[in-house]
């Protein structure tokens, strides 16, 4: 917005009559809304519109509007993040309670540890790398095998339409270069040779 804009007298502009377009259009909201409005004002608005939301003014009321909703979503995250954390507190107190009270369960007795392997027993082939198991998953959980190697899904090949060189979009209104459809008919059939 240029400073002239902003100095701008608008007092001139409520001297003039409004057009045609101003009172049809105040018509046409009386049909549509059954208000009536002023005339005047219909012109009034439809002039200074544009004015009215370049203005410093205006400007500033978004701006304090944006802020207070970047606030309003920051107090509803910190609202939220404290709820969860409440209620997993109550969870983990819960699970610990849990835990104390009910009788220990046998022990499983512990796996035996393999005895590691020579270099030259080491397989050939790479295995993969996964995630190593948490303390209390890796004792529910049954010695695991290796897993297959993973294969890409076959894709269809692409394919290209067989197109003259010469082909153009004249080609394509052109109706004497289209060529009949040869139909493809069956041989008679011949007698064997003996």
């Amino acid at each position: 917005m240029s400073k002239n804009e902003s100095n701008r007298d608008y007092s001139q502009l409520a001297d003039k009559e409004p057009t045609e377009l101003h009172q049809n259009f105040a018509a046409w909201i009386k049909e549509k809304t059954g208000y009536e409005p002023d005339e005047k004002t219909v012109q009034l608005v439809c002039t200074l519109r544009m004015s009215f939301q370049a203005s410093p003014e205006n400007q500033s009321h978004l701006a304090h509007r944006k802020a207070q909703a970047a606030a309003k979503k920051k107090r509803a995250a910190a609202e939220k993040k404290a709820r969860l954390e409440k209620q997993l507190a109550a969870l983990q107190a819960e699970l610990a309670k849990e835990s104390a009270t009910s009788t220990p369960a046998e022990k499983p007795a512990p796996a035996k540890k393999a005895a590691p392997a020579k270099p030259e027993d080491k397989p050939a082939t790479p295995t993969r790398r996964t995630r190593k198991a948490t303390a209390a998953k890796a004792s529910e959980k049954a010695p695991t095998q290796p897993r297959a190697a993973r294969t890409r899904k076959a894709t269809a090949p692409k394919v290209t339409p067989d197109v003259p060189a010469d082909f153009d979009a004249d080609d394509l209104t052109d109706a004497n270069n289209a060529k009949p459809a040869r139909r493809r008919t069956r041989r008679a059939a011949t007698p064997a040779a003996n």
